[in-house]
């Protein structure tokens, strides 16, 4: 039995209905893919951005602060090269070059890395490490160079640092650098007055210590002691932006970080706070140190070509 005209018309209505319906069906999918992909990318584009942002800017509050930190509190003789701040997911990392400055000459020292996150927390870790030869003897590795040492006057030590004889032994065409550490506490400018004019004064050792004394096992190495700098007359003065110049500049630095410390610092104020100082020069202009009534030990750092 043939279909009539009404019934062809009909199947093919319901053809091209499927037909419609279908490419509608496609058409909404692929409208509902591309504003989701839409959707994602902004919500991935916003996220890269305030990541950046976020990162970035606890990156340089963390950068300024350790910039303020080692006005205070840095190893003698170093400087720290511009911090490189990187950016990750949630995290970021700040490296730093960190060189000594001996005279006019400089050596590469140790490479610090900070990792942090968004809420501030960070480790730090560094391309360094010290070897303990004896009591009074420390080389930095990997360079090999002399690590400094300071003995708090008001404790006692089996043994102390005096290499004066050592650097006899040195030829004349060395710069070096000495720390010395005093016999008691003294003010900035009673130090800067009684050493002799031939060594070059370049950092000054702060008392953080407490009243106890006692016998102590080791002395303290050079990391992260409280210092005031006073960079070498040539090279040194370039490669600093330090302002400290006084007992009250110091803790003025140091209230910005440390407001504690600065309170205790106050009440030892009146009978000085310098234990120690570092200086540099040729052999001879350091054997002017030999033999001062001040000089309770004097440690033997980095030694470098003079020409």
């Amino acid at each position: 039995m043939k279909k009539t005209n009404d019934e062809l018309d009909s199947i093919f209505d319901e053809k091209s209905l499927h037909r419609t319906l279908k490419k509608a069906k496609y058409s909404a999918i692929l409208r509902t893919v591309f504003i989701s992909a839409l959707v994602v990318c902004f919500v991935i584009g916003l996220f890269v951005k305030g990541n950046n942002y976020f990162i970035n800017t606890q990156g340089d509050k963390l950068a300024d602060r350790l910039i303020t930190e080692n006005q205070v509190m840095m190893s003698p003789n170093t400087y720290t090269n511009t911090d490189t701040i990187s950016i990750g997911v949630l995290k970021g990392s700040i490296k730093s070059e960190v060189f000594k400055v001996i005279e006019n000459k400089v050596i590469p020292w140790e490479t610090e890395e900070i990792t942090y996150d968004l809420l501030g927390n960070f480790n730090a870790s560094f391309s360094m490490s010290s070897t303990i030869v004896n009591d009074t003897t420390v080389y930095h590795i990997p360079n090999g160079q002399r690590e400094m040492l300071f003995y708090v006057p008001k404790y006692k030590y089996k043994l102390y640092a005096n290499d004066f004889d050592m650097i006899k032994k040195y030829p004349n065409d060395k710069y070096m650098e000495m720390a010395i550490s005093l016999n008691k506490n003294y003010t900035l400018k009673e130090v800067q007055k009684m050493l002799p004019t031939s060594t070059h004064q370049t950092w000054y050792w702060v008392d953080n210590y407490g009243k106890s004394t006692g016998y102590r096992n080791n002395p303290e190495s050079g990391r992260w002691l409280l210092g005031i700098s006073k960079p070498s007359p040539q090279l040194g003065a370039k490669l600093t932006a330090t302002k400290i110049k006084t007992e009250a500049d110091f803790l003025n630095e140091l209230k910005k970080t440390d407001p504690g410390e600065v309170k205790n610092l106050k009440n030892r104020q009146k009978n000085g706070l310098i234990i120690g100082v570092v200086v540099t020069g040729t052999k001879e202009e350091l054997l002017s140190l030999k033999n001062k009534p001040y000089v309770k030990a004097a440690s033997l750092g980095a030694v470098v070509d003079k020409y």
